[in-house]
């Protein structure tokens, strides 16, 4: 997805020879507007490399920047444009998340602005359910689009199970030719009986053409009754057992409200990420497993102990991470460079994780935090 950060292509990239200019430009959809921001950044790109690497030609870097000087720069619905450019190799992608203009030219590719701007929550499903049909819809980079279900889908209960007679406790339905179920009870009892066979095709049917497909979270649309019931009888393992949308569904309306539901989600997903993040450092804190300490997360990132690295955003130390764990201002591009770049590239390409966040979404007051791997190691 446009706005998941290939953050492989990074590491890739970050192998090649630099420094690495990296150029973050906003889309405003105004072409004049965007196209003197660009060039106001690309600029003042060439001014820093001049005075932090004189030796490296701007030449090294044109071929990357060519295609957007006269070029469209505009992509669909993309509020960003990231361009990563190297000595000799380049990346580019677009972003459906804001981001600030910036231009930067480090040791490594600068990857903390995009990290910020990353859906950390992911896509998602939503099913969009009632007692008499449901509609689905599939949320990816951001983006809500309800499915064009086929004909042969239980999209409505008279669909899903057939014609139904009942008389004086008896009832009898039909869905299609040689498929009969039959049974006594009251009115009420058959009806129930509809809801839950009906709740079990629907799930059935998300699972195996959705769900067990894409692997993504499905997140429950439906009144209080219709929630407690359909989970009671999910069988889906991708149902999202925390995220309830309880309200009621107008699914002849469904379309428009998807701006607003996806809206409701991602508070929703938005807290949980923030409790669960709040948990792990506390817990990790307790079993004194949280380094604060630059100099103790420097040593410990080398060593392949990080396996968490919380920055706030915005967050700059000067220097650059060498390979013996020292942090070197020696020269004019190092003092340039950002610690916490590298220590982001470093724990992710350990197979670590790192969260970019605003100051009220840290799980600690300070700017930077990281969560141990193992209990032996080093310590702030």
């Amino acid at each position: 997805m446009a706005n998941h950060f290939d953050l492989h292509a990074a590491l890739m990239l970050a192998a090649k020879p630099g420094p690495f200019v990296t150029l973050i430009l906003p889309i405003t959809g105004v072409p004049a507007a965007d196209r003197t921001q660009f060039n106001s950044l690309l600029s003042a790109g060439k001014k820093q490399l001049l005075a932090v690497a004189p030796n490296r030609g701007w030449s090294a870097y044109e071929s990357a920047f060519e295609p957007y000087k006269h070029g469209s720069l505009t992509n669909g619905g993309a509020q960003g444009l990231v361009i990563m450019a190297g000595a000799t190799d380049s990346y580019h992608y677009w972003l459906h998340t804001a981001v600030e203009p910036t231009v930067t030219v480090t040791i490594r590719p600068n990857v903390l602005p995009i990290l910020e701007s990353r859906d950390v929550t992911g896509d998602y499903d939503l099913l969009l359910l009632n007692g008499e049909g449901f509609e689905f819809a599939q949320v990816r980079g951001g983006r809500a689009e309800l499915v064009n279900l086929p004909v042969d889908a239980p999209v409505t209960l008279k669909q899903a199970l057939g014609s139904e007679l009942r008389d004086s406790g008896r009832w009898q339905r039909s869905a299609g030719a040689g498929t009969h179920y039959s049974g006594t009870g009251s009115v009420d009892a058959g009806k129930a009986a509809d809801q839950r066979n009906y709740f079990m095709a629907v799930d059935n049917y998300v699972s195996q053409h959705f769900s067990n497909v894409d692997q993504v979270p499905l997140i429950l649309v439906a009144g209080a009754a219709d929630q407690g019931n359909f989970r009671k009888l999910s069988q889906n393992v991708y149902l999202d057992p925390m995220i309830r949308l309880v309200q009621g569904t107008n699914l002849a309306a469904a379309n428009q409200s998807l701006t607003e539901l996806t809206v409701k989600v991602s508070v929703l997903r938005h807290e949980q990420a923030t409790q669960i993040r709040q948990d792990a450092y506390a817990k990790a804190r307790s079993r004194e497993r949280v380094v604060q300490d630059v100099g103790a997360l420097a040593t410990a990132a080398v060593q392949g102990q990080l396996g968490t690295l919380w920055l706030q955003a915005g967050a700059n130390h000067s220097g650059h991470l060498l390979e013996t764990g020292e942090v070197t201002t020696a020269t004019a591009l190092s003092r340039q460079n950002n610690l916490y770049n590298d220590l982001a590239l470093l724990v992710a390409k350990q197979g670590g994780k790192v969260q970019v966040l605003p100051a009220d979404e840290m799980p600690t007051r300070g700017i930077v935090a990281a969560q141990l791997r193992f209990r032996e190691a080093v310590v702030s």
